[in-house]
């Protein structure tokens, strides 16, 4: 099996880690999940800084590289700011403010289901794009995106708890997380790119991961009521 279907198979199943303990231990959730998720904002920063940024610019003039790395940006704080949290554990706390759960019983879980989807896919791409540029460079952004799927898992699944059976919030999860398959199906047809466009997508995978550095920094840092508090009010 190719390596890149194996470290998506292995994201994926992380995820669903993450979900089922959700499960199994949400009445301890700000203990299990703080870690994690500053865990995963760190690798997450650290891998777009260090290594996706760099290798994209290799191949990309700088107006080309700023232009493919913004609108990875761009695009998660729009979904963001006007549709729904990208990542639910990188903004737990602004997921579990009151003001957001009001507008989730009018439908706001079916968008998060939606942009998460879209999260999901396009780490799927992200991985397989990389692995097919050098084995050590996807595996470097594989790791990236197990530490963080982890926590993704976790908080999806908790949050889905809130407005529907814990049975039917799991298999939701589950679901949802499957996109990153789909998007590594994509990525793998589309299996010998050019340099140039294999730079653009690594520099837009790239501002995405920035931006969800930065925006779960920005949230977890963000005062307001203790997740621990507020994850046991919503069960």
């Amino acid at each position: 099996m190719d390596p890149a279907w194996l470290q998506v198979l292995a994201a994926t199943a992380t995820a669903w880690a993450g979900a089922i303990a959700a499960v199994l231990v949400r009445q301890a959730a700000g203990r299990v999940m703080r870690p994690l998720v500053y865990l995963a904002l760190l690798c997450f920063g650290a891998a777009a800084v260090f290594d996706i940024l760099p290798e994209s610019k290799a191949a990309l003039s700088w107006p080309m590289f700023i232009l493919a790395a913004a609108s990875g940006y761009l695009l998660f704080w729009l979904i963001g700011k006007y549709v729904a949290p990208i990542c639910p554990a990188c903004a737990l706390r602004t997921l579990e403010d009151d003001h957001y759960h009001h507008h989730a019983r009018g439908g706001g879980l079916i968008f998060l289901a939606i942009v998460l989807g879209v999260h999901c896919f396009l780490d799927g791409v992200g991985i397989s794009a990389a692995s097919s540029v050098e084995s050590s460079f996807g595996l470097r952004v594989f790791a990236a995106v197990a530490i963080h799927k982890l926590p993704e898992g976790f908080a999806l699944c908790l949050l889905l708890m809130t407005e529907r059976s814990v049975a039917a919030a799991l298999m939701s999860a589950l679901g949802i997380e499957l996109s990153t398959v789909l998007g590594a199906r994509v990525g793998i047809l589309w299996s010998r790119p050019s340099e140039f466009w294999l730079a653009i997508v690594l520099a837009n995978i790239g501002g995405t991961f920035l931006y969800l550095s930065v925006s779960g920094t920005r949230d977890a840092l963000t005062p307001r009521r203790s997740t621990i508090a507020s994850a046991r009010s919503l069960i």
